[in-house]
């Protein structure tokens, strides 16, 4: 542990035996891209625990929003030091890891008695390396609305922490102690996310402007919320972790989608739901419910949702069964879907874990563009198999297909595959400052592949220039990875009516070349032959 952390003493000083009508406690909306307009989003995760810390704990609390406010860290600091609180709880993803320690020193040097709490992958991914850098009381692990409650009222009663599950926390010593895993609440019992916790007419406004890039004439009069109707995702990645990593993928029923929706449109008199979910659907039998209950609920909206690529490959659905599910999906009112294509190199996606064939990708776009539905995808450059090959076979995948992706690099964050190999090959030796380094997927933070940054960053704008090229983007070079959504493309986009399980590879302006030599090292990262 750090010598220079000002760790409470003893713990939770401030909290214990107030009752809870007289416990202060804050909450903080952290602001993830202050520099970056159109990113104040609502965040789901901490009103959801918010939420149920009101409804069914019964605590009053106040909310600082950094994020709407645009707060610079002078003013947080500014106000943390005016005022005086029990408790504070916060969260955010593990890019943040930096500006979350700063915080908390900050926070208990004004407040040295106070309990603070994190949840969300910041500190759900790395307990231990959390703590052992920063002041922090108590890290929320995994899913935070019962074990952030439980937590509250085992510190405010003076009861013993072990016993509450999902979190870490440091005893009267000082030690950390890691408790069991919580298991995984029923979606359909949490409360209704309760948003006037936040301004919510900025937040509607702002989030409309996020979605102006689906091409219609509609957008500006746009009115967004996002919404959760699903939990966790059906497989594991071995680049991604989401705050639900150990629990079993879960979705909403029908039934309790529907009235979430009939509350938005009704009192927040929103148009379009963002359904924000890490993976909204997971085959095409999923669908079907949902968007029935939507349909046969009258409600007229838009929305878009996290999908598969071989949403309808998973169910060995047809071209004409796949449309019809589609054609549903756009009558139910469905915009625009993502799907992750990640790679067009099977051997990266094996590493990946991915558990796709890149060949359903062409398939699925055409099926959606049928249907009238946008698509957009996402690509990671940078698996220690990458080579300059690998990087046009992606690119030549989405210009067959006409679509351009989101690009980000490889990131390897705590708790994945990736960062247990980054560790066991020395790309991290030291984890705490790591972590202050990671940025955005946007940016290369590690590379572990045999080429060069420049070499990786030349061959992406090579390909990322064609595709603008191809789809008349008006992209530039400083915008062909940050493209603030400009890549969006019509759903009547022509794709070619092709079965891309028989295409053969071909010269064209991308100036593929493929060579076998690039993928000796598969026995070397544990692939199968």
């Amino acid at each position: 542990m750090s010598n220079n952390l000002l760790i409470s003493d003893p713990p939770f000083r401030s909290l214990k035996g107030k009752s809870k009508g007289s416990a202060k406690i804050l909450f903080v909306n952290v602001n993830l891209r202050a520099e970056s307009k159109g990113s104040e989003l609502l965040p789901v995760g901490l009103a959801s625990v918010m939420t149920y810390v009101d409804k069914v704990g019964g605590y009053k609390f106040d909310l600082l929003d950094i994020n709407i406010d645009k707060i610079t860290d002078s003013k947080v600091e500014e106000f943390i030091r005016s005022t005086n609180y029990d408790c504070i709880l916060l969260g955010c993803i593990v890019t943040h890891y930096k500006w979350v320690k700063w915080f908390l020193c900050m926070a208990r040097t004004h407040h040295p008695n106070a309990t603070l709490v994190v949840g969300n992958s910041v500190g759900s991914s790395c307990p231990e390396i959390l703590m052992a850098n920063s002041p922090v009381d108590i890290v929320v692990i995994g899913e935070g609305e019962v074990s952030c409650l439980a937590a509250l009222e085992a510190v405010r009663n003076n009861n013993d922490l072990r016993e509450v599950d999902g979190i870490a926390f440091r005893d009267n010593s000082g030690a950390i102690l890691i408790n069991k895993k919580r298991k995984a609440a029923n979606i359909n019992d949490l409360p209704m996310i309760e948003w006037n916790y936040f301004d919510m007419e900025r937040y509607v406004s702002a989030e409309t402007i996020q979605l102006e890039a689906y091409g219609s004439e509609h957008d500006k009069q746009m009115r967004v919320m996002p919404m959760i109707t699903a939990r966790g995702c059906a497989f594991k990645c071995s680049f991604c972790h989401y705050v639900f990593w150990d629990d079993p993928y879960r979705h909403r029923s029908p039934g309790s989608i529907v009235e979430e929706i009939s509350r938005n449109v009704e009192v927040y008199d929103v148009n379009y739901i963002n359904f924000w979910d890490d993976l909204s659907f997971a085959s095409a039998k999923q669908v079907e419910p949902i968007v029935d209950a939507i349909i046969a609920s009258g409600f007229e909206f838009n929305w878009n949702a996290a999908v598969r690529v071989d949403l309808f490959a998973r169910n060995k659905l047809n071209r004409k069964e796949s449309i019809r599910i589609a054609t549903k999906m756009r009558k139910a009112g469905c915009r625009a879907v993502s799907f992750s294509l990640e790679s067009a190199n099977q051997e990266i996606l094996e590493m990946m874990n991915k558990k796709i064939n890149a060949a359903d990708f062409g398939e699925t776009v055409y099926v959606m563009r049928k249907a009238g539905i946008s698509v957009t995808t996402a690509v990671v450059f940078g698996y220690p198999l990458e080579t300059k090959d690998t990087i046009r076979e992606t690119f030549d995948m989405c210009y067959r297909f006409k679509v351009y992706p989101s690009i980000g690099f490889l990131m390897p964050l705590p708790s994945t595959g990736m960062y247990a190999y980054a560790k066991e090959n020395g790309y991290i030796t030291d984890e705490d400052v790591y972590l202050d380094s990671i940025t955005e997927r946007q940016d290369i933070t590690l590379n572990m592949t045999k080429m060069s940054d420049e070499e990786i960053m030349n061959e992406i704008e090579s390909g990322a220039e064609a595709l603008n090229n191809l789809l008349n983007l008006n992209l530039t070079k400083d915008t062909y990875i940050r493209t603030a959504g400009k890549q969006m493309q019509d759903p009547q986009n022509d794709v070619e009516l092709v079965d891309q399980r028989n295409l053969k590879r071909k010269e064209n302006q991308l100036s593929l070349s493929y060579s076998e030599a690039a993928f000796d090292q598969r026995k070397e990262f544990g692939l199968s032959e």
